[in-house]
């Protein structure tokens, strides 16, 4: 289907900048609103299993602004992230950890460290997620609602 659309001269605009900036160093209460399994792409731990996670604040002056990190699901000097990130959610990571399906965490409660990792070249600030607790209210059961 092909139609014309009239656009006067007046509501033609550059598109508006949405540049947020890092939210400030602090622990957030967040909800895991994504979670996809892939590879690690490049370096020693090319080729194993992580989980990439995007977070949202679900409260205060920064609700529904998004947080990401990284989960490694296999052993190294990163494994912290691991234990942290499935121990706040109330996993027993010990001996032979069966990780949950993604679509079991989807939607849980979580608190978030976040840090702000100073800008480089030509890379700007941004928030770095530097840990992970059990929430404040004492419940990682799902909110029901990701968005």
């Amino acid at each position: 289907m092909s139609f014309t659309i009239s656009v006067p001269a007046d509501a033609v605009q550059s598109a508006p900048t949405t540049d947020l900036g890092p939210i400030p160093a602090g622990t957030y209460q967040c909800t895991i609103f994504e979670a996809k399994a892939e590879e690690v792409r490049s370096g020693n731990n090319a080729g194993k299993p992580r989980w990439n996670v995007q977070l949202r604040v679900t409260e205060g002056s920064y609700e529904n602004r998004r947080l990401f990190a990284y989960i490694p699901l296999y052993v190294a000097g990163d494994f912290w992230k691991t234990q942290s990130f499935f121990g706040a959610l109330d996993y027993d990571v010990k001996g032979e950890f069966k990780v949950p399906e993604v679509n079991e965490v989807l939607g849980k409660a979580i608190d978030v460290k976040v840090t702000i990792r100073e800008g480089e070249g030509d890379y700007p600030a941004d928030n770095n997620v530097s840990g992970f607790v059990k929430v404040s209210s004492g419940t990682t059961e799902s909110t029901g609602d990701v968005w």
